[in-house]
């Protein structure tokens, strides 16, 4: 049976969110986010803000029932996408393992691409960008995803601008957010764009998260993320070799000696191979050594610095807040192992 969710001027009041799932979603993706809207409605009780309900939240997959997970969890689907033809406030696309089949579902993108018009806002979890790229929503907008999945996003969409760097961007009004508890951070900026700071903020200390992150709204990306898989297997090696010693002379001349090629056939092989020169490659491979280091060790960031490769902390200092926006010493932290404290 087909639902009219546009808004009459009776209802208005309400904002009607639908949370699109499929399987080998993930179900962080869907929960946190849910919860942050719940809670928002909660928080408004207490401060005597609504006497009902702001948001009216809906699960809307290929058909009502149970949709099993990437984890093997089930969630229940309260309404086939399909049979809804009015608008929604806001759309949210989960993200998950099931993203690649589910951005070829034609039928799913077809969907997408018809609501799009009739909601205010779209929003992607995670992975969930690939379905918004797919139904063409995301063209010549910058966009986000988990960094795992940055690259394969920004090759199979090239007119998407991709920033693996951030926690969530918006476009207009479409929102693409990184990983997975990046879809809480998203909510939290949803709901302080609907309710205002105080609602906000009182979600944040309900759910016991950061309103905001400290150090910036960045994710944080691992060794996997600067490795391209190069074609030739020598390359390969070569990567690993240079993720293994930061603290070794990673020059350009040092490393085409190493590979037995002419410094200037080198760097255009490996630019070709990894997709980055060789000095990116380098100053990520010591920049991921040292983020190691910091959270696993006590030792000085003076020495950290030393040990990868970076001369001094002054020049770490540095890189650290090019790259993650962030000082060594707060990433430490933020990130040290609690098994050290």
């Amino acid at each position: 049976m087909e639902k009219d969710f546009s808004l009459s001027h009776e209802d208005a009041h309400f904002r009607r969110i639908g949370f699109l799932v499929y399987p080998d979603c993930q179900s962080l993706d869907l929960s946190g986010p849910f919860e942050a809207f719940h809670w928002a409605d909660l928080i408004l009780g207490v401060l005597g803000r609504a006497k009902a309900p702001t948001y009216q939240s809906l699960v809307v997959a290929k058909a009502p029932g149970p949709v099993r997970t990437m984890s093997g969890l089930e969630i229940g689907a309260t309404d086939s996408y399909e049979d809804i033809i009015g608008g929604l406030d806001t759309l949210i696309v989960m993200g998950g393992t099931g993203c690649e089949d589910a951005s070829q579902d034609a039928s799913l993108v077809a969907w997408v691409r018809s609501i799009a018009p009739k909601t205010r806002r779209i929003v992607s979890i995670c992975s969930g960008a690939f379905i918004l790229a797919a139904a063409g929503l995301l063209h010549r907008r910058r966009a986000t995803t988990h960094w795992i999945y940055a690259d394969r996003l920004a090759k199979a969409y090239p007119s998407v601008d991709v920033d693996a760097s951030l926690l969530f961007v918006r476009d207009g009004n479409v929102y693409t957010s990184g990983g997975i508890t990046a879809g809480i951070d998203l909510a939290l900026a949803l709901v302080e764009e609907d309710l205002g700071t105080e609602a906000m903020l009182g979600v944040a200390r309900h759910l016991l998260v950061f309103p905001r992150r400290p150090g910036g709204q960045s994710q944080f990306r691992g060794h996997s993320s600067i490795i391209e898989s190069p074609i030739r297997p020598n390359f390969s090696e070569l990567q690993a070799w240079m993720l293994a010693h930061p603290e070794a002379d990673l020059g350009v001349p040092a490393l085409a000696k190493r590979m037995a090629m002419s410094e200037r056939n080198f760097s255009r092989l490996f630019r070709s191979e990894t997709g980055h020169t060789p000095a990116e490659f380098a100053e990520r491979a010591r920049a991921d050594a040292a983020r190691y280091k910091l959270e696993q060790r006590c030792s000085t960031i003076e020495t950290v610095a030393t040990e990868c490769g970076f001369g001094n902390a002054e020049r770490m200092r540095r890189t650290f807040q090019r790259l993650f926006e962030i000082s060594p010493a707060d990433y430490r932290a933020r990130f040290r192992s609690t098994l050290d404290a």
